[in-house]
Parts: C-alpha cells; sequence; structure tokens
C-alpha cells in the first residue's frame, strides 16, 4: 500500500489533490507515487479499492484533465499529468 507524506510531493501535485473528493484523491495520489503508468489493478492494490471503482474514478481524472491513458501494446494504462 502506498504511504501517502504530503511533504515530499510537488506542489502541482498537492493543488491538483486538494481539489478532489476522498476516493479521486486517493486514488490520483497513489497514482503519483507509483511513478510509472498503471493499470487500474496495480492502482486498486494500492488504495484498497475494487478495479471497477478505481477505472471509473480514473475515468473522472480523465475527463478533468489531470491524468491519461497510456496504451501499451493490449493494456490501457493511466498515468498523471504533470
Amino acid at each position: 500500500m502506498v504511504e501517502f507524506n504530503i511533504e515530499n510531493l510537488p506542489r502541482h501535485v498537492l493543488e491538483q489533490a486538494v481539489k478532489l473528493r476522498d476516493s479521486p484523491k486517493k486514488i490520483y495520489l497513489a497514482l503519483f507515487l507509483l511513478g510509472k503508468p498503471s493499470t487500474p489493478t496495480e492502482i486498486a492494490k494500492e488504495v484498497d479499492h475494487a478495479r471497477a471503482h478505481v477505472h471509473m474514478r480514473l475515468m473522472e481524472l480523465e475527463q478533468m484533465g489531470i491524468v491519461k491513458r497510456v496504451r501499451e501494446g493490449r493494456n490501457i494504462k493511466f498515468e498523471v499529468i504533470t
């Protein structure tokens, strides 16, 4: 599980995170801290939520313009837009 130490997060990440509700915020921060494009399944393991829930929240974050999809072969991964 990803540990959230806000003191080590960049300012722009914190500015985006404060605008989000709890669940999307946790997913957004976990995705940032993973440091690589990640699948909803990988993120779900980190935040202890169902994969479907994480995927729905990632779609919301994508519509907000703060994460993007990355296709790697047959897999769809997400990453934070910096």
